[in-house]
This record gives C-alpha cells, sequence and structure tokens, in this order.
C-alpha cells in the first residue's frame, strides 16, 4: 500500500473516531461539535480556520495534516468526557 493511501486511511479512521464519540448527537448537533472544536483549535494556536487541513485539504503537507487530525481528535475526546461528567453530575 503506498504511503499516501496508508495516510488517507488513518485520517479516515481517525474522523471515524472522532465521529463516534458523538454518535448519540444529531447530524445538526455533530456539525456544531464539530465547528466548535475547529474553533477551539484555531484560538488555541492563533490559526484562521483556512489553516485548519480538512476545510483546505490541498495547501498543507502530510505532517501538518496528521498533526492537526490528532489535536482535533484530542479536543473532541475533552469535549465528549466533559459532555459525560455534566451528564453524570446531574
Amino acid at each position: 500500500m503506498s504511503k499516501k493511501k496508508k495516510a488517507k486511511l488513518q485520517n479516515s479512521e481517525e474522523h471515524t473516531k472522532l465521529i463516534q464519540l458523538f454518535y448519540e448527537n444529531s447530524p445538526e448537533e455533530r456539525q456544531r461539535l464539530l465547528t466548535n472544536i475547529d474553533t477551539v483549535l484555531c484560538s488555541m494556536l492563533d490559526l484562521e480556520h483556512d489553516d485548519l487541513p480538512w476545510l483546505n485539504p490541498n495547501q498543507h503537507n502530510h505532517k501538518w495534516e496528521k498533526i492537526m487530525t490528532n489535536l482535533r481528535l484530542v479536543v473532541g475526546k475533552i469535549e465528549f468526557e466533559a459532555a459525560q461528567k455534566a451528564r453524570s453530575v446531574h
């Protein structure tokens, strides 16, 4: 398997993991959560939305895409855990 194909597969798997975290939410809520995650990443790293590889895929190298996809997954997991904690407290 080529290196590029492996990278696309891995990014797809990471995106699937992120979506599975929010499987209980409606598609609109998932989209809102993903937008919030993107906003958190941009503010945390002082980036523009155009710097995110999933919004502007042809202008970034593989390492940047991998780092940002993993960061998106981490922020998504934090959001998920915070929501779970809020649900269990109430």
